[in-house]
């Protein structure tokens, strides 16, 4: 199969990399043109990557009815559901209180995980994850902000069911793994379901939506579809051989990475605190309580 032959731990670090490229290209590309626009390109390309990945890919043998619908559960709740939750607690929070509530995806993923599939949650394990999940949030918090806009409690039920849609793709994913054992051919049909339910919804948008587009922004969003669906391959083959509990912390790390992207790319929009760098060394430290935690 694509990319066995490199430790999970490797191909989620691999993942965060990937990601961070390509939510920095969707950063430049989203303010350039509509967000429907946007998300129907991603959409396109991840499904295309995922079928070549698998055309190229050793075919899985024990293709099942229910295997396919536990990937297609995948695709319903993470591409789909988490993606738009995620995208409404924008609007309705705003991005530092949103990505805040979205780290408790690591604590939503690592009860599935012990309590789910049977998964060890060793001390230094659950130390270096509850250092990634404060370290990410001390990252996007701006407490400058938090006193400009008041914001009634229960929207914070939109990101903490973004993150909780997450942890149920990564459980599901789990499961439909256990019955094929193919990391493109569950990336295919994942995207591929969420790319089907994303066309459904098309009509409901307002009319011309498609028509907002930029040329420069759409070549980066490219790029960035590009690098998310090798993201997503080293992700899901992460999980396929690997412990949930290792797999999303270290995957998380793409928040540390997107930051330090920004600044570079963006130095006169985004800038990089005492705070930031605090955040980075307690996310490093928690990268290795996970990965040596066993």
């Amino acid at each position: 199969m694509l990319l066995d032959f490199l430790h999970p731990n490797i191909l989620a670090l691999l993942s965060a990399t990937f990601i961070s490229f390509a939510r920095v290209a969707q950063r430049y590309a989203v303010v350039r043109m509509s967000a429907l626009f946007a998300n129907l390109v991603m959409a396109i390309v991840t499904a295309l990557f995922g079928w070549i990945f698998y055309s190229v890919d050793i075919p899985a043998l024990n293709i099942t009815y229910e295997g396919v619908f536990w990937f297609m559960a995948v695709g319903f709740f993470g591409a789909f559901a988490g993606r738009y939750c995620n995208l409404l607690a924008l609007s309705l929070t705003g991005l530092a209180r949103a990505a805040i509530v979205a780290q408790t995806v690591l604590i939503w993923s690592a009860l599935f995980a012990v309590f789910g599939l049977g998964e060890e949650m060793t001390l230094p394990i659950g130390l270096g994850t509850g250092l990634i999940m404060f370290s990410s949030m001390m990252i996007v918090y701006d407490g400058k902000s938090s006193g400009k806009r008041r914001i009634p409690v229960y929207y914070y039920l939109v990101p903490a069911l973004s993150a909780l849609m997450y942890a149920f793709a990564h459980l599901t994913g789990k499961i439909a793994f256990s019955m094929i054992d193919s990391s493109s051919f569950g990336m295919a049909i994942s995207n591929s379901t969420s790319l089907s339910l994303l066309i459904f919804m098309i009509p409901f948008h307002q009319t011309g939506r498609l028509k907002e587009w930029d040329k420069k922004g759409f070549f980066m969003l490219l790029f960035g579809a590009v690098s998310q669906s090798f993201g997503i391959l080293c992700f899901w083959s992460a999980m396929k051989s690997g412990n949930i509990t290792q797999i999303i912390p270290l995957s998380r790390l793409s928040l540390l990475l997107i930051v330090f992207m920004t600044w570079y790319f963006f130095r006169e929009q985004e800038k990089l605190t005492y705070r930031v760098f605090l955040g980075a060394v307690l996310a490093l430290v928690g990268a290795y309580g996970v990965v040596y935690g066993k």
